[in-house]
């Protein structure tokens, strides 16, 4: 008889990308010839996990006390504002007044934050029904359930009709709608949101929030740096909150540790917009309870390493000038990876930058075993494998569709 409370007698964490990428980690070590596609991490091309020479310039001007100390549990002044000026940019003034900021362990707590405090026990979260898996895990932690949404329509895009059924579904039974929306370079199929499809999005949410029902956009942003059309063409869509109706809000989940590499620092946000200046107190009051609660605060080095790369001009112009090579490089391996797939006709679903790329897959284990065996190792999830080619060079990319498609073929 186990002595866990009944809630936690179903907890088992059955991610398997960790696990996996553990053990190709492992096999990599023994074997060079590895190739290791499992974690989300960026490499340079020499299989090195690449940093930025101007956030390490910036990790070395920190003083013991701002690598060390307790931080408040919202986060400095200083990090919000790097923070409200790294998101918005040239639009920072007419945002500034309109978005509040709460500092969280990476994207991860961002999330948990958001489902915990805009849902009730027992409500259902609308997420993609391809996703980063963890979603489920947070809604469950937090004592709700979910409902997925198609990604994909017939022509590959953005499925709005679907979305919109399905938020006047949960808009019916629950009253409130929060769906996640993970863009651009979606995890984990490397989608990009279109103008016209985010336009549509605001105005089911403008539509569904007139009555005054509770509309939450939790706008999943972890890779939104890594967006190969720059600054200007990522940031557009956002500056569309600011005339969203008062009972619905957006809240972006914002992902330091992706943003500058700094993945096992674990520091990330949660970025409030909203004209409704009730809407950003009761976010400050209730979020900042929850952050105590759960972790007490966040890393002090990790916001003032953020803080000092973005308010510091030298830091940031030449940070700038390495994430475009960053950004370039991905591309590349995108489209060798692409390219390659059309060659040895292997299907994928729509991609058009990111950490990712996917491939709709019958028996994803089955394939998983025969790669394996190819010293090949990639991440089988439901009905498709999961290619991170972030983590692997542009000959590889080049390399593996030939042997995913061997994969498929022979399963």
């Amino acid at each position: 008889m186990s002595i866990l409370a009944k809630r936690s007698l179903i907890k088992e964490d059955k991610s398997n990308i960790i696990t996996l990428g553990q053990i190709a980690k492992e096999m990599k070590k023994k074997d060079p010839e590895i190739v290791n596609a499992t974690i989300g991490m960026l490499y340079d091309e020499d299989g090195k996990l690449l940093t930025f020479k101007s956030v390490d310039k910036a990790l070395l001007s920190l003083n013991a006390d701002e690598k060390y100390a307790y931080a408040s549990t919202p986060g400095s002044k200083d990090y919000h504002e790097a923070l409200k000026k790294w998101v918005f940019r040239e639009k920072y003034d007419e945002f500034k007044d309109i978005s509040s900021v709460m500092a969280t362990p990476g994207g991860t707590g961002a999330l948990s934050n958001t489902i915990a405090n805009y849902l009730n026990d027992g409500d259902n979260v609308l997420v993609p029904n391809y996703m980063w898996g963890n979603y489920k895990q947070v809604a469950y932690e937090n004592n709700v359930g979910f409902e997925t949404y198609n990604l994909f329509n017939e022509d590959g895009r953005f499925d709005l009709k679907d979305v919109k059924e399905k938020m006047l579904k949960l808009k019916e039974t629950q009253k409130r709608v929060l769906i996640i929306v993970n863009d651009p370079c979606q995890n984990p199929t490397g989608f990009i949101m279109n103008d016209s499809e985010w336009e549509g999005l605001i105005d089911i949410i403008q539509e569904l929030s007139m009555d005054n029902t509770p509309i939450i956009l939790l706008h999943d942003m972890a890779y939104i740096d890594y967006d190969y059309r720059g600054f200007e063409a990522t940031r557009k869509n956002i500056y569309r909150y600011k005339d969203l109706n008062p009972s619905a809000i957006s809240i972006m989940a914002f992902s330091g540790s992706k943003t500058m590499a700094l993945y096992g620092i674990r520091i990330g946000a949660q970025i409030c917009v909203s004209s409704n200046k009730d809407n950003l107190y009761d976010f400050d009051r209730a979020n900042k309870f929850s952050s105590r609660s759960k972790w007490s605060n966040s890393t002090q080095l990790g916001m003032n390493l953020i803080s000092k790369v973005v308010l510091n001009d030298e830091f940031r112009k030449s940070f700038e000038e390495e994430l475009e090579t960053s950004r370039n490089m991905l591309r590349d391996r995108a489209f060798a990876f692409i390219e390659e797939s059309k060659k040895v006709g292997l299907k994928t679903l729509p991609f058009e930058c990111g950490f990712f790329i996917t491939i709709p897959c019958d028996n994803p284990t089955k394939a998983y075993e025969y790669l394996v065996n190819k010293k090949i190792h990639i991440i089988p999830m439901g009905n498709v494998l999961r290619v991170t080619i972030s983590a692997i060079s542009l000959r590889e990319c080049k390399m593996l569709p030939k042997f995913i498609k061997e994969a498929i073929d022979n399963i």
